[in-house]
């Protein structure tokens, strides 16, 4: 049994209750807190409920949305159908000009000013869709309205049978700058264009080979006098090559093989075509004159060739008057020999009668009040007849 000790502290512990003081006197007392009623769905007041179309009203709506887009897109690809096809455009000829900058935009803007086409974008959206944004070509143009994307592209070309183009004929004797000023009168080429590329242009000629570049004669001798159809606006290299292939053309071999055998150059005989081209007053006389000019050049007393046709060129390149005094050298009154080249683009007959001559004794010739030359051996019967009436003096342009 527990002793009396142990059974007091038992008693002493069972009783015993903590005192804290004053230290929970400023937190009040706990309360457990109440559990949280559960969240209640309210009920949309009936006013606010979300409105929503019967099934054959958005039917309806969809319907008439696609059939009105549907609508529009054919009324628009019907436009551009008509604007490619050229399915509703009148039949009428019109007159397109396609300069050397024009791109394609000035094109296209060229196009709709005459009527060939309506939208510029679809027109340039083909070009480029089918590579023919580059196929254009410089000129002046006839075309029908009627032409669709691909007839228009296929008719503005060099090669196309509607470009325009003007018949001329360049007479035997004219001079480039004759026939410079005649293509730019009539709208084939600047002149300016044609005096840069007869300088600069390399064309392949076997003839011009040894002809150095710089001068804007440098082809003159060379441009063959005959008619010729151009095309309007062209690049001048290609209107100065007709004329070149030309000259190629008419010297046949037998032609050729006269001036391999002559002693002299083709541009020799060419510039003594163009003096008889410039002193002949008809056909008869051309070998004559061409007899003359031999004798002159194989005599060393008589050395010089005293052609007036040559002193005028010349002042025409220096831009001066005719005078027997200037200092150039196309004044064969001056400078023995032949001139620094031809004087004129010389016709068949005066290069043949350059290299078939007549056999002849004579040195000097002068014109007529017949109009025609006459011809002496010796200076005293040339010197009578120039101061005779019988004598025509011609007074040079």
């Amino acid at each position: 049994m527990p002793n009396d000790q142990n059974k007091q502290e038992l008693e002493a512990t069972q009783t015993f209750t903590p005192d804290f003081g004053s230290a929970f006197d400023d937190y009040g007392d706990y309360r457990e807190p109440a559990a949280e009623a559960p969240a209640r769905k309210t009920k949309r007041p009936r006013h606010l409920k979300r409105f929503r179309f019967p099934r054959l009203v958005w039917i309806a709506l969809f319907v008439a949305i696609a059939v009105g887009l549907g609508n529009l897109a054919a009324q628009l690809g019907w436009k551009w159908a008509d604007d490619v096809l050229a399915l509703t455009r009148s039949d009428e000829n019109v007159e397109v000009i396609i300069n050397a900058t024009d791109d394609l935009d000035d094109i296209a803007a060229t196009l709709k000013e005459v009527g060939a086409i309506e939208y510029e974008w679809l027109f340039k959206l083909y070009c480029k869709f089918s590579g023919s944004e580059h196929y254009f070509d410089p000129g002046v143009y006839t075309i029908n309205l009627t032409y669709d994307y691909h007839a228009l592209v296929n008719n503005l070309m060099a090669s196309a049978g509607s470009r325009e183009t003007i018949t001329l004929m360049i007479v035997e004797g004219a001079d480039s700058f004759d026939i410079f000023d005649l293509l730019e009168k009539n709208g084939v080429c600047s002149r300016e264009k044609l005096e840069e590329a007869a300088a600069e242009y390399d064309f392949n000629y076997s003839f011009l080979k040894t002809i150095p570049f710089g001068s804007s004669n440098r082809l003159e001798g060379y441009l063959f006098p005959d008619t010729y159809e151009f095309y309007l606006m062209d690049e001048p290299q290609n209107v100065l090559d007709r004329l070149l292939s030309n000259f190629e053309d008419v010297l046949n071999e037998e032609d050729l093989a006269a001036i391999r055998s002559s002693g002299y150059s083709m541009r020799q005989i060419l510039t003594m075509a163009s003096i008889v081209e410039g002193e002949a007053a008809n056909d008869k006389e051309r070998p004559t004159i061409a007899s003359v000019m031999y004798n002159r050049l194989n005599n060393w007393e008589v050395p010089y060739l005293g052609m007036d046709s040559t002193i005028t060129y010349g002042a025409k390149l220096m831009g001066t008057t005719f005078s027997t005094e200037l200092d150039s050298p196309y004044n064969t009154r001056l400078y023995s020999g032949l001139p620094a080249g031809p004087i004129c683009n010389p016709g068949l007959s005066s290069i043949r009668a350059v290299l078939y001559p007549d056999e002849t004794e004579y040195y000097y010739f002068a014109t007529g009040i017949d109009g025609v030359n006459h011809f002496f051996e010796n200076a005293e019967d040339f010197n009578e007849f120039v101061n005779s009436d019988d004598f025509e003096p011609i007074l040079p342009d």
